[in-house]
C-alpha cells in the first residue's frame, strides 16, 4: 500500500485544545504508511515547532488572500497526494469544501465545539455557519457523548456519519506535586497561600470575567488567597484592565503562554473553569491528571468528567455568587477537596486516557482508507 498522506487543517497554530490534540494525535498514532501535514490558514503560532519537530509536514497558508485560498489549499493537497483532509472548525471546513469539490479526497472533521449565539462577537452569525457546516464533511467527530446528540438531533445529520471519540489526555504528564514549591517560588507565592486557578484560552466565552468577579468577592473573605491566570488569547488585554478596577491587581497573577502546563497546574489548589461552553474540556482533564478539585459550570461534555460532590462541584447557573460560594466550600473543606482530588486522578486514568482517543482516530482512519480503497 501506498503511503496515506493525512492533511489536518486548523485556523492558526496557537496554543490551543486543537493544536495539543493533533500533536498527540500524530506523535502517538502507530498506523504504518502515514505521512502527517498540517496547514494554517491564519499564520504562525507558538504550536508550530512542536509539530516540525516531530517530522510533520507544516504549510502556512496565511500570506494567500480569501480569493487565492482555494487554489492554494488545491494545489498543496495535489502536489502532496493528499488523501484524508482533516478539519477542526467551520472556516477549516468551508475552505477544504472549496478546495476538494470534484476529488476523491475524503473530508473528516472533529467537532470541538457547537458555537452558540453568545459565545463571542458576532456570534449568531458564527453560529449559523457552525451549523451549516455540519452537512458538509463526509464524516463527524464530537468530542464528547453530549456533542454526539446535539449533532445528531441537527435536521437531515444521519448517525452512521457521525463518531464520537472523546478528547483524553497523557495522563503521566500532568501529576508532577514536587514542582509545587518550586512554581510557587518562581510566581511570588508562598507555600500556605491558597492558590486558585485557570488555565486556557482567555476568551469570551470562558467568562473569566464571572471568575474575577467572584474571586474578589472570595478575597475580601479570605485574605490569605491568590488567582493565577494561564494563558492567553483575544480578551486578555480588556480583562487585566477589569480585575485592576476590581481591586486584584495585587491578588492576580496573569501567566500568559507557558509551555509548562504541568508545573502551573501543580502550583494551583483548586482549579476553576467558568465557560458558558465546551466540547469537552482539555484544560478541565488536565487539572484532574494533576491531582487537583475542580469547580466548572456544566456546559458541553463536562459533565461526563465531572460528577457533583464526587469529582469536583459541577454548577448549574454559572454565577458569581454560585461561582463564590463553591470556591468557599472548597477553602473550607478541605477533606472534602482532597476526596475530590482522588477520585478525579482515578476517573481521567480509566476514562480519559490517550490510547483511547488515538486508537478511536486510528480506527476511524483505517475505516475511510478500507472504504475508498486508498
Amino acid at each position: 500500500m501506498s503511503e496515506i498522506n493525512v492533511f489536518h487543517l486548523v485556523n492558526t497554530f496557537a496554543d490551543s485544545s486543537i493544536s495539543r490534540i493533533i500533536l498527540r494525535l500524530m506523535g502517538n498514532m502507530s498506523m504504518e504508511g502515514v505521512g502527517w501535514h498540517i496547514g494554517g490558514l491564519s499564520g504562525e503560532g507558538p504550536m508550530k515547532d512542536e509539530f516540525v519537530r516531530i517530522g510533520v509536514h507544516v504549510a502556512d497558508f496565511s500570506e494567500n488572500g480569501s480569493k487565492r485560498i482555494r487554489q492554494s489549499l488545491r494545489q498543496y493537497m495535489l502536489s502532496n497526494a493528499i488523501k484524508i483532509i482533516h478539519t477542526h472548525t467551520p472556516r477549516t471546513i468551508f475552505a477544504a469544501l472549496s478546495a476538494t469539490t470534484g476529488s476523491n479526497i475524503s473530508h473528516l472533521s472533529t467537532k470541538h465545539l457547537l458555537t452558540r449565539s453568545g459565545d463571542r462577537k458576532w456570534g449568531a452569525v458564527y453560529a449559523l455557519l457552525d451549523r451549516s457546516s455540519l452537512y458538509i464533511p463526509d464524516r463527524l467527530i464530537p468530542v464528547s457523548q453530549k456533542m454526539y446528540q446535539q449533532i445528531i438531533n441537527q435536521p437531515g445529520i444521519k448517525s452512521e456519519r457521525v463518531t464520537m471519540i472523546r478528547n483524553a489526555i497523557p495522563i503521566e504528564h500532568f501529576f508532577v506535586p514536587e514542582e509545587r514549591d518550586a512554581c510557587r517560588r518562581e510566581l511570588g507565592l508562598s507555600p500556605t497561600t491558597i492558590v486558585l486557578g485557570y488555565m486556557g484560552r482567555i476568551q469570551k466565552v470562558k467568562r473569566i470575567d464571572i471568575l474575577l468577579e467572584a474571586f474578589a468577592l472570595v478575597s475580601g473573605i479570605y485574605s490569605n488567597t491568590h488567582l493565577v491566570v494561564a494563558g492567553d488569547g483575544d480578551a486578555k488585554q480588556r480583562l487585566e484592565s477589569y480585575a485592576n478596577g476590581l481591586g486584584l491587581s495585587n491578588r492576580l497573577t496573569w501567566t500568559g503562554f507557558r509551555k509548562d502546563i504541568p508545573r502551573i497546574l501543580a502550583a494551583m489548589d483548586i482549579y476553576i473553569q467558568t465557560s458558558l461552553n465546551e466540547g469537552l474540556s482539555l484544560s478541565i482533564l488536565e487539572a484532574m491528571a494533576a491531582g487537583k478539585p475542580i469547580i466548572a459550570t456544566d456546559v458541553g461534555g463536562n459533565s461526563e468528567a465531572i460528577t457533583n460532590g464526587v469529582t469536583g462541584l459541577l454548577l448549574q447557573n454559572g454565577s458569581v455568587d454560585e461561582i463564590a460560594k463553591a470556591i468557599i466550600f472548597m477553602i473550607e473543606n478541605t477533606e472534602s477537596r482532597d476526596r475530590f482530588s482522588l477520585e478525579g486522578l482515578n476517573l481521567v486514568r480509566h476514562s480519559f486516557s490517550l490510547d483511547k482517543m488515538v486508537d478511536g482516530y486510528q480506527n476511524l482512519y483505517q475505516e475511510v482508507i478500507a472504504k475508498k480503497n486508498l
